[in-house]
């Protein structure tokens, strides 16, 4: 055995990360299931009309300036050009024909004139008490359990500001639908709101896009491992008081010093021959939503009024149906700044609403689903590391690329390399 070798499994931005930095002090060995680097760093190379290619994100497209600080600094120490971008969000509910855009000021708010309907004026008013009564429940330790179902309720908020602003901003931010929206603790939702500059009107972070798309410092982080292995799933790692061995899909044994897991919680669970009992309550506790992602050029799924036109588009097929899945869109041209005649758009579940003609590639991409349990179990994450293995993902914060980042650099840490 080689010495000072450790593995990584999965090649998400956590396990290259944890990858990138372990490499400073030990032999690397990366393993993906799939058969490409990223997991939800994703770029397509797109045929235009005019014969060329242009690279179009479909899984992690945005990052901000404030609250993204590891992400940032693995850019800056891999020289990756970014760009900022526009991150407003807009509404479409086909059942009562309402459509607005948030972050674009009153043009936005009020595209068509039939916007000056009492309920609608209801529910901007609603916003701002929202804001307030959110920022409350974060002061008080006491409401940690509160689902943001329960909240609304205690709230006396109208349905309809329910159906119209809260569930689409939840669903479209964690790719959920609107029942498990419900069911996502209050307290740590607003959290990340606040984190976000997302429980005021103004105050929002500037977001950014890489330029020419993620896979570009998906390459970068890759390039100097000592052994990459796609292609090749883990089927068994057995942590030994002298080292792990890991056997892949074919039955291969390797042996190393340490190894980092960066792949989902179950996944993880499942590869571990001899799992302990915290290491089976806490990684059994996550689940994950399953969204079927379409990239395209049918602009339909996009607003049908100009003032609306957004990034972010959610779009409702009745004001109230909290079994539907999360129907929401972005705008790639918008967002990477591309500057194509035709529009290129990521939808999430729009089986049955996109002609085949219009398809350019299909995917599914998996997002953790947050309930009081898997929360409570996320505070006890750190006491799995150890000495040979450390957990990494997306998972151990709010499932968004800078928590998957992070958390490489703490398995990284745990191991002994840092920054």
């Amino acid at each position: 055995m080689l010495p000072n070798r450790v593995a990584v499994i999965g090649a998400g931005v956590a396990g290259l990360t944890a990858a990138y930095l372990l490499q400073r002090r030990y032999d690397v060995i990366l393993f993906e299931s799939e058969s490409r680097l990223g997991g939800h760093a994703h770029t397509q190379d797109v045929s235009t009309p005019d014969g060329g290619v242009v690279a179009v994100d479909t899984g992690f497209i945005v990052h901000n300036d404030r609250t993204y600080p590891n992400l940032l600094r693995l850019f800056d120490e891999l020289d990756v050009d970014t760009q900022p971008t526009e991150m407003s969000m807009s509404v479409r509910c086909a059942g009562c024909g309402l459509e607005y855009a948030g972050a674009k000021g009153l043009p936005g708010l009020f595209p068509r004139a039939d916007n000056l309907r009492p309920r609608y004026l209801r529910m901007l008013a609603e916003v701002t008490r929202f804001h307030r009564h959110a920022r409350r429940v974060l002061s008080d330790e006491s409401l940690e359990d509160v689902t943001l179902g329960a909240f609304l309720t205690i709230g006396g908020y109208s349905e309809y500001f329910v159906q119209h602003f809260v569930l689409p901003v939840v669903s479209a931010v964690w790719s959920a639908g609107p029942r498990v929206s419900r069911e996502y603790p209050a307290r740590y939702l607003f959290a990340f709101l606040a984190n976000h500059g997302m429980l005021s009107v103004t105050g929002s972070p500037q977001w950014r896009s890489v330029v020419g798309g993620s896979r570009n410092y998906v390459e970068r982080t890759a390039k100097n491992l000592s052994a990459v292995h796609v292609s090749t799933p883990v089927r068994a790692v057995s942590v030994r008081d002298d080292g792990v061995e890991i056997r892949d899909d074919s039955g291969q044994a390797h042996r190393v010093d340490r190894v980092v897991i960066a792949t989902h919680p179950d996944q993880a669970l499942a590869m571990l021959t001899h799992p302990t009992a915290s290491q089976r309550e806490v990684l059994g506790a996550f689940t994950y939503s399953r969204n079927e992602t379409w990239l395209h050029t049918d602009a339909s799924l996009l607003p049908a009024t100009s003032g609306a036109a957004a990034s972010w588009n959610y779009l409702k097929a009745a004001c109230a149906d909290d079994d539907a899945p999360v129907l929401v869109s972005y705008h790639m041209n918008r967002l990477m700044r591309l500057a194509e005649p035709l529009d290129y758009v990521v939808t999430l579940n729009a089986t049955g609403r996109i002609p085949e003609h219009a398809v350019l590639a299909k995917m599914v991409y998996e997002h953790p689903v947050y309930t009081p349990a898997s929360v409570a179990a996320q505070r006890r994450l750190p006491e799995l590391d150890t000495d040979r293995v450390a957990f990494a993902g997306a998972y151990h914060g709010w499932g968004f690329h800078e928590d998957g980042c992070a958390s490489g650099v703490r398995a990284a840490a745990a191991l002994g390399a840092t920054w």
